[in-house]
């Protein structure tokens, strides 16, 4: 994918735009650190040669030196724990925007069709609470164990050139099998990764409030923790693999390592260095061996890290496939025309085949067809979360993919069938439609037919909404009134409302398309339904089936010719009579 330096490079500069003042803390609080363990060492030994020979003062020096260095330890260990704690909280907190701007930079919906692509993304979610920080903690411990083992291995150096290359070469095989084995980590995390997200799934189906009665009614919950079983199980033998392999290559490539300890022990000794020698000798090797170690383990977890960072970068440097143009429409009611237009979704599924048809300007037309028939499809289309696979879409004459998409779309409000269901306020759940407007969302919900909602509410307009943490619970019509007010808050020319009454009663419904004709006066209207008493009134209707229009005409009309809506409409009413 990129280069280890590539991957480095670009890990190191997100750490710092993340907190420079913060990075350089780290870093330089780590040189600190890395000194004191030789000043230790070389005190010690120092402490040996003067109490042999009897040397009061060297005594009374070389202990000061020991003592600064252990008090040195213990200030600057809390003090690097905090800025570094610090650093942790700001990296993970810019990987998370990092994450969110890149995705409200796609303006289509290819990245959640894209099974590969949207497992990234996943990938990332999951992981952005630990693996920043990680990268953060193990990057700090490479340098801080390389800059430690420096000074040792320049006083192992003192009694011999030779010592320094032969204790780094005997680690090197062991440094490369831990890299090596962190690479086969991350393969096994990716390859595991559907495992993880089906046991993440069927915990949420038992936890969820939402399911709760459907799963006790069919006592579903056994098969889903034998769902979750089978997942982890498949998880778990992997994951057993790749930690037997570590303790092998633990076991196998440490021999190298002991074996060059012993070696430069026994060498410095034979060449007969006296007792502060000695001790001083044996020190540096005891701590240069820990160093190096916890080198070899934070470098394979450093490679784990960075495999996360190259992720990031890959989905950072994505390029959308939807782009906008840079052409304005005026600001009247727009005119949308289908030109020939076909659509296939990633998957191959054909969902509209050639089709063609005109909402007038300031008009109201309706979409209907039985389920599966193209309709929300063709919404999509209409607001360009995707590109006709064949043909053209013209809003006043221009095609839409030269338009500025983030202006289309200000100048369009919808209804969808999966609205939003947010964890706000009343009022911001409704707002969120025009952050910029400062009207109260009053007016829109009493448009919505849910001024009776506010009154009954605890707070209010600015109760907290939905069980995530801990406000007022709605019933399924309700939540709808407030997706429908979100869509009366913004003054938009072109209304677009999908399956808007499907959790409204029968008089909630008559009472919403009365209001909604009153709204609609002067505006391109767009509704879709199944129920085709809901959209008789309509204009233009428009009849889909098996992805292609069918038929198009009054209400009066299409009754009249007996085909495919005139069909629906009998089988309609004889099920509401």
């Amino acid at each position: 994918m990129f280069s280890r330096h590539q991957s480095m490079a670009f890990a190191l500069g997100f750490v710092v735009r993340a907190a420079p003042a913060l990075a350089a803390g780290f870093w330089g609080l780590l040189v600190l650190r890395a000194l004191v363990p030789a000043g230790v060492v070389l005190s010690v030994g120092r402490l040996a040669a003067a109490a042999a020979a009897g040397d009061g003062d060297a005594l009374a020096r070389w202990g000061g030196v020991w003592l600064g260095a252990l008090l040195a330890e213990r200030l600057l260990d809390p003090l690097s724990g905090m800025v570094e704690g610090n650093l942790n909280e700001r990296l993970t907190a810019r990987v998370n925007r990092a994450l969110m701007e890149k995705m409200n930079r796609f303006a289509g919906l290819e990245p959640f069709e894209d099974a590969a692509f949207y497992e990234r993304v996943e990938r990332l979610r999951r992981e952005a609470s630990y693996a920043p920080m990680n990268l953060s903690i193990f990057l700090g411990q490479v340098l801080l164990a390389a800059l430690t083992a420096l000074p040792l291995l320049l006083l192992v150096a003192r009694w011999g050139w030779v010592y320094p290359p032969a204790l780094l070469l005997s680690t090197l095989p062991y440094a490369l099998a831990g890299v090596r084995l962190q690479r086969l980590v991350w393969e096994t995390v990716v390859g595991t990764s559907p495992e993880a997200r089906r046991m993440d799934y069927a915990t949420g189906v038992v936890l969820s409030p939402d399911l709760a009665a459907e799963t006790r009614l069919f006592a579903s919950g056994g098969f889903w923790a034998r769902f979750y079983e089978r997942n982890f199980r498949a998880l778990h033998a992997r994951g057993r693999a790749v930690r037997r392999r570590e303790v092998l290559v633990s076991g196998v490539y440490v021999l190298p390592s002991a074996l060059g300890l012993g070696w430069t022990f026994g060498s410095v000794l034979k060449g007969g260095v006296g007792v502060g020698g000695v001790v001083e000798v044996t020190a540096a090797l005891h701590r240069l061996q820990a160093e190096l170690a916890l080198l070899v383990e934070a470098l394979g977890m450093l490679e784990r890290s960075l495999y996360y960072m190259d992720e990031l970068r890959a989905f950072l440097e994505a390029e959308p496939r939807i782009t906008g143009g840079r052409l304005r429409l005026n600001p009247g009611p727009p005119e949308v025309v289908f030109e020939n237009v076909s659509f296939r979704y990633p998957d191959g599924r054909v969902a509209l085949a050639d089709v063609s048809l005109r909402l007038e300007p300031g008009r109201t037309a309706a979409l209907v067809g039985e389920n599966g028939a193209g309709k929300t499809t063709f919404v999509k289309l209409l607001l360009r979360y995707y590109d006709p696979s064949e043909g053209r879409v013209l809003v006043d004459g221009v095609d839409l993919r030269e338009l500025d998409l983030a202006a289309w779309r200000r100048r369009v409000s919808a209804v969808f069938q999966n609205f939003g269901r947010y964890a706000l306020s009343l009022e911001e759940n409704v707002r969120l439609a025009d952050l910029e407007a400062r009207e109260p969302a009053g007016p829109a919900l009493a448009q919505a037919g849910a001024a009776e909602l506010v009154s009954r509410l605890p707070a209010g307009a600015v109760t907290l909404l939905g069980k995530a943490f801990g406000g007022a619970e709605l019933s399924g019509g309700e939540w709808q009134k407030v997706a429908l007010a979100r869509a009366f808050y913004r003054k938009a020319k072109l209304l677009v409302f999908d399956e808007p009454t499907a959790a409204l009663d029968p008089r909630s419904e008559a009472r919403l398309f009365a209001r909604f004709a009153e709204l609609a006066r002067g505006r391109t209207a767009l509704l879709v339904s199944h129920r085709l008493a809901s959209v008789r009134t309509a204009g233009h209707i428009f009849v889909f089936k098996a992805g292609r229009l069918v038929e198009a005409g009054d209400h009066g009309g299409l009754l009249a010719r007996g085909g495919e809506y005139a069909e629906l409409w009998r089988l309609q009413s004889e099920r509401y009579a």
